[in-house]
């Protein structure tokens, strides 16, 4: 390959839209320095949706790179380093923040250092699953998309303590039920407390050798397209309403459903490593 080729390559559209994914991942790390520096955790829920932007860069760039036929193997790397970031780090930051800074107030006082250790786990455990994606798939046919992942994907991965952040803010202005101020105080209160336990279950699944479909992929190939569609409307219709609790359901959807189904995989798994 001469050297313009290669400028091309790395110039290429969906590159460009691979590093907005890494800095949509940035973004969100500024806004959590900003939450602690200005003591304003509002600053989280903006930072989450940053990291609901990067999702949506991450699952348009393969798409980019095969419409402009331009995918490449610099463009993989390059996306793997791009969603250790936003993926990997990012949110387990974002969601450790929250229960660092509001905690407190809502009598959660976890042990100090499992705020530490679970997101370094969580971060290690991304950064093998990409590292290990790269290796399987070296040599693969990049202009042929993935019809299902061996190991949750970090981006559903990241999607579930993202989806928590949000929610956590969102309760407090959602139209479709209203709680009482117990109530809502006592589920703000069990999403803290969840939050480093759910960081270190999700570094197992993506590690794991569980099977997790790729959701575009899935639907395009659907045999019942009716349904699919169906579902679709359904999950936009909710996102328009709610967009927190959307969210929020298909992230954990979409982590525990294959979960549930490869159970017996799984537990051989945890028995034998």
């Amino acid at each position: 390959m001469n050297r313009e080729a290669r400028k091309r390559l790395v110039l290429a559209p969906q590159n460009l839209v691979t590093l907005a994914n890494l800095a949509s991942g940035v973004g969100a790390l500024l806004l959590t320095t900003h939450a602690l520096l200005l003591d304003d955790p509002r600053r989280l829920y903006y930072a989450g949706w940053w990291l609901v932007l990067a999702a949506f860069l991450d699952a348009v760039d393969g798409k980019v790179a095969r419409l402009t036929g331009t995918a490449s193997p610099i463009g993989a790397q390059l996306d793997s380093l791009a969603d250790a970031v936003a993926f990997g780090v990012a949110p387990a930051v974002v969601a450790v923040t929250l229960v660092q800074q509001l905690g407190p107030e809502y009598d959660v006082h976890m042990h100090p250092r499992l705020l530490v250790v679970a997101p370094i786990v969580y971060a290690c455990c991304a950064v093998l699953r990409l590292a290990r994606f790269n290796l399987e798939h070296e040599g693969d046919d990049p202009n042929r998309p993935h019809a299902a992942f061996v190991g949750l994907p970090t981006p559903g991965a990241a999607g579930v303590p993202v989806a928590l952040v949000l929610l956590w803010f969102g309760l407090e202005d959602t139209y479709l039920f209203h709680l009482a101020p117990e109530s809502l105080h006592l589920v703000r209160e069990s999403v803290l407390v969840a939050i480093p336990f759910v960081l270190l279950g999700l570094a197992l699944l993506m590690v794991s050798r569980v099977p997790y479909p790729h959701l575009v992929t899935t639907m395009m190939r659907s045999r019942a397209p009716i349904g699919t569609l169906a579902k679709v409307v359904l999950f936009l219709g909710l996102f328009a309403l709610e967009p927190e609790l959307a969210l929020a359901l298909m992230s954990l959807a979409y982590a525990v459903v294959p979960l549930l189904e490869n159970l017996p995989l799984a537990w051989r798994e945890l028995r034998h490593g």
